[in-house]
């Protein structure tokens, strides 16, 4: 897949050796844990892309396990139920299967594994692994840098108030996310975007994103983006969709004594931290262009998973055992419709052919889709549903129009007018391959025998002297 994608997603596209990703200056910009591990994985005697997704999948299995830990410390309801949402989400696909999104799969379980320290905080050892693992989230992932945060919203979470001596021990933490984050800081460029349009992006991204987490009916590895709603919309509109969180934060004021509005703050303000990160980032499709990707919420989706469902399973263990039973009918028919969709759409991404099919259709003006699907089809060797001879003739039409420079493109599609019997278009592509590139000599041949079955005995001869050349 990577040979399609015009947009590095990782630095190891460009790396040599992975001593590169430890040099100080690839630490201040980049995740070098993530790029030693794609090195990695080279050596496993595996499949490539088998083995990346393996490993991928493990990671997220991983958080999903953090997670479960995490809200058992926090003595929360539904914390098994949460947990298994987030790991059979289908918006988390894009990052697990994807590749180059690793540094999001590891920084979340980072986080978690140091808010899990940090909420037991038994002892000494529990400090000295909330430091280490902070710390080293830090440099995987910036969305972890408000992680001080978080744990002071555990903290207030679990003991309900403001007292100065629970949270003595988060100075440390905050002292090291501000240095990290300055020192990052100074290593990162920001496009300039005028204020109105940049706060209309981060409100289209933002619904984006509630929508992924909440009903994720939209299932693509990218997402269109919409630039007519991100840069035509006003600003004074464009904070609506904060404006939406005002109504929550009013109820937590009221009751702010309550137990379960407490829960409510740290499950909704930690995702409004987390999000924060993905929505100041623009995604890119395979050419560049703007895109939405599930992949930027990814750190921030399983508090919004744990936020609904642990709500939800207060309010029903509230109910008593008809609550119960309510929650065990209700979870196990959630969950196997969430498998049976999340199991399907994995399915259609593992199919070659009808992901690039579908991509083709969402971005009709990008050629890498459209050639990767020929190819997938081309490579297969058997006839497709998804194109035939003249859909393939129209589809690398549509690409060289593009990309005209494209010589195997071109031979692809002499090929195909030929196989087809148009022959005076085969003609054409083969005299405009011969004029304006170098083809090999199996290809000249090719040509000196397609010139003498229409009897073009001049051409024919041309073509079989370049091959002595």
């Amino acid at each position: 897949m990577a040979q399609y994608d015009e947009v590095e997603r990782s630095p190891y596209q460009s790396m040599e050796s992975w001593t590169e990703a430890w040099a100080p200056s690839m630490i201040r910009s980049e995740d070098p844990i993530s790029l030693s591990s794609y090195f990695l994985e080279q050596k496993i005697p595996l499949d490539p892309a088998l083995t990346h997704n393996a490993i991928n999948l493990l990671l997220h299995l991983s958080a999903a396990i953090f997670l479960l830990k995490t809200l058992d410390a926090l003595h929360l309801p539904a914390a098994f139920s949460a947990s298994l949402i987030f790991a059979l989400h289908p918006s988390v696909l894009q990052t697990v299967y994807w590749s180059g999104y690793r540094q999001d799969l590891i920084g979340l379980i980072l986080l978690l594994a140091a808010l899990y320290f940090g909420i037991r905080n038994r002892g000494p050892a529990d400090f000295v692994a909330l430091m280490v693992l902070s710390l080293i989230a830090y440099i995987v992932h910036p969305a972890t840098l408000v992680l001080p945060l978080l744990l002071s919203l555990c903290i207030f979470q679990q003991q309900a108030t403001f007292h100065l001596k629970y949270y003595n021990r988060l100075l440390p933490l905050l002292c090291l996310a501000l240095f990290i984050g300055v020192w990052a800081q100074g290593h990162q460029t920001v496009a300039e975007i005028e204020f109105s349009d940049r706060i209309s992006i981060y409100a289209q991204n933002l619904f984006f994103y509630l929508k992924q987490a909440l009903v994720p009916v939209e299932l693509s590895l990218f997402h269109p983006f919409d630039q007519s709603k991100g840069y035509s919309v006003g600003a004074q509109y464009s904070f609506l969709p904060f404006l939406l969180f005002i109504p929550f934060y009013i109820l937590i004021a009221i009751n702010f004594k309550k137990s379960w509005t407490r829960g409510i703050l740290l499950g909704l303000t930690s995702y409004l931290l987390l999000i924060l990160y993905g929505i100041s980032q623009t995604g890119a499709f395979l050419d560049g262009s703007l895109a939405n990707e599930d992949h930027l919420q990814y750190i921030a989706l399983p508090f919004m998973i744990a936020l609904v469902a642990c709500t939800a399973g207060g309010i029903v263990r509230n109910m008593g055992s008809g609550g119960k039973i309510l929650w065990y009918i209700a979870f196990t028919t959630f969950t196997l419709i969430q498998i049976a969709v999340t199991s399907s759409y994995a399915n259609a991404v593992s199919d070659r052919t009808q992901m690039w099919h579908k991509l083709s259709q969402q971005w009709p003006n990008s050629w890498q889709p459209k050639m990767a699907l020929i190819h997938t089809v081309q490579a297969s060797g058997e006839a497709s549903e998804f194109l035939d001879n003249n859909e393939m003739i129209e589809m690398l039409e549509n690409v060289l129009k593009l990309q005209p420079n494209r010589m195997q493109e071109r031979i692809a599609l002499a090929r195909l007018y030929r196989s087809s019997d148009q022959k005076s278009n085969a003609l054409r592509e083969y005299k405009r391959i011969l004029r304006d590139f170098q083809p090999d000599r199996e290809f000249l041949g090719e040509a000196a025998e397609f010139y003498d079955s229409l009897g073009l005995t001049w051409d024919a001869n041309n073509a079989r002297e370049r091959m002595t050349e």
